[in-house]
């Protein structure tokens, strides 16, 4: 009888540390994954730093080659003997259109921006909420508690052998 309870015992043990030592490796995973959430929410900020330094730049071309084209309007309907800034000349309607069309692709180009930069934040919030999400799941593991909670369902179950009746 002696080795029956001594076993349990043990066994009450092992399950008591088990329950410590997962309880603890899951902690510690839900930590690790809330760390790389937010490293992940971080590399979303810079992208999206990026796609404005970078949109900025795009603009700035733009503009120049819509200037450039103007430019070239300008001098070739001159050369063709146009006026371009008489009103309701067709020099001045085609320089119209064509800064019209300038104008359209720097507004398109400045929406993409725009809208890239925002997908990019929105990513960022995403991992935020994740990491959020992971911290408060590391809360609820306590190793102490999980091993103290399956000590006593052990000794529940065994109370039997380790508190006989007779």
């Amino acid at each position: 009888m002696a080795f029956i309870v001594a076993a349990t015992v043990v066994g009450v043990g092992v399950s008591a540390y088990g329950a410590y030592k997962s309880s603890q490796a899951n902690k510690a995973a839900a930590n690790s994954q809330a760390e790389q959430a937010r490293i992940n929410e971080q590399i979303a900020i810079r992208n999206a730093a990026d796609v404005v330094k970078i949109g900025e730049d795009s603009l700035f071309d733009q503009k120049k080659a819509t200037l450039a084209s103007l430019a070239q309007v300008r001098a070739g309907t001159a050369g063709a003997g146009f006026v371009v800034d008489a009103k309701d000349t067709t020099g001045e309607q085609l320089y119209k259109a064509m800064a019209e069309a300038g104008e359209l692709d720097i507004t398109r180009l400045k929406a993409n921006i725009d809208r890239e930069e925002q997908r990019a934040l929105d990513t960022g919030a995403g991992f935020a909420a994740q990491a959020d999400q992971f911290k408060i799941q590391a809360r609820g593991y306590n190793p102490m508690f999980s091993a103290f909670s399956a000590g006593l369902s052990g000794i529940s179950r065994s109370s039997d052998i380790l508190f006989p009746t007779k």
